[in-house]
């Protein structure tokens, strides 16, 4: 049986902006998109993203909203929870995920203008 794939578009660097309706949303920063299947390991996938946003892993937490639920972010902590998201996304074949570090908020903070 083939397993399933889903893309995993990866942002991290911007900031999260309640709407009217009390859904989230993401705006700024760099977003990567990378395939994972059910089988993906957590440490894999974290050392991956590193690589990708020039983080360390250690201090990197993963979030992403379940399919139709902008209001709750779910957090991925360890495998099962990243094979979860894998199943819950279904047939849509794509899932936002947050990646949220310490090293991405000095970034954005280090270019931001300077006020007077």
């Amino acid at each position: 049986m083939a397993t399933k794939k889903i893309i995993a578009i990866c942002q991290s660097g911007g900031d999260f902006v309640t709407n009217k309706d009390g859904s989230l949303s993401y705006t700024g920063g760099d977003a990567y998109a990378i395939d994972i299947d059910e089988e993906i390991q957590l440490q894999d996938f974290k050392n991956e993203v590193a690589e990708m946003f020039s983080c360390s892993v250690g201090n990197m937490t993963i979030k992403y909203f379940l399919p139709g639920n902008k209001k709750t972010l779910i957090t991925i902590s360890k495998d099962k929870d990243l094979q979860r998201m894998v199943s819950f996304v279904g047939d849509s074949g794509s899932v936002d995920v947050f990646i949220l570090s310490e090293e991405a908020a000095a970034r954005n903070v280090s270019n931001m203008p300077a006020s007077r």
